[in-house]
């Protein structure tokens, strides 16, 4: 069962990239925002291949950029980055307009750093709604200067802690809702990682084989979305 695992996880990857490369050639911008999984962190704790490097490699992509991702990055932050109109080779604002396709991962950090040593339930749930609150403004943001295929990537568990599963789905939830309401298109991560936890070994970031589920995902929603 496990080589047949080993040998399922490249060959849907495989199988999806060709359908790609056999479309129309378009010509994409793609922008990736956000934080260490946007960066490519790996369960190492280091820099290595993400998921938007790979979604780089096999789209035919005119211009990449994850300038604008960070470790350690809030919401808030990322929305200051965009109103304040941060420069790295090319403008954040500059690049949300020419991109047309954008992929985001944000607020992990932040329900996992509140949940650790928090018991009271009140308050966690208050907190995540008011991180909800900043994405539905930072959406708002985005939409302003981007009109095209926006992908938000939703929340996963990366304990063996159940109790953690409650507040993890009630932010995908929230985030579902309002990445609805903006035409944003919401990437499930949270059974992704459920039926494959040892693509994390209990760290907060994936391996190279997670982040390829996670391209994956989101190269199958663009097909489907794009052609």
């Amino acid at each position: 069962m496990k080589i047949l695992k080993m040998l399922i996880l490249p060959t849907i990857f495989i199988i999806t990239i060709l359908i790609i490369n056999n479309t129309k050639d378009n010509k994409i911008y793609y922008l990736s925002l956000g934080d260490e999984l946007s960066k490519g962190i790996n369960s190492s704790n280091y820099e290595d291949i993400g998921y938007s490097d790979l979604i780089k490699e096999y789209l035919k992509i005119k211009k990449y950029t994850k300038e604008f991702t960070d470790t350690d990055i809030r919401i808030i932050d990322l929305i200051k980055k965009i109103e304040n109109n941060e420069e790295k080779n090319i403008s954040i604002q500059y690049a949300l307009k020419k991109s047309n396709l954008i992929t985001i991962s944000i607020g992990l950090n932040e329900i996992y750093n509140k949940y650790i040593g928090n018991t009271n339930e009140s308050d966690l749930y208050n907190y995540i709604d008011e991180l909800m609150y900043n994405i539905d403004y930072l959406f708002k943001l985005i939409r302003k200067f981007n009109n095209k295929n926006i992908y938000i990537l939703g929340y996963y568990n990366p304990t063996n802690d159940t109790n953690l599963d409650k507040y993890i789905k009630y932010a995908n939830n929230k985030l579902i809702e309002i990445s609805n309401s903006y035409n944003i298109k919401y990437i499930d991560l949270y059974n992704i990682f459920k039926n494959n936890l040892h693509l994390i070994y209990n760290n907060i970031y994936p391996n190279r084989d997670g982040y390829k589920l996670i391209a994956n995902e989101i190269l199958k929603k663009y097909v489907n979305s794009s052609w």
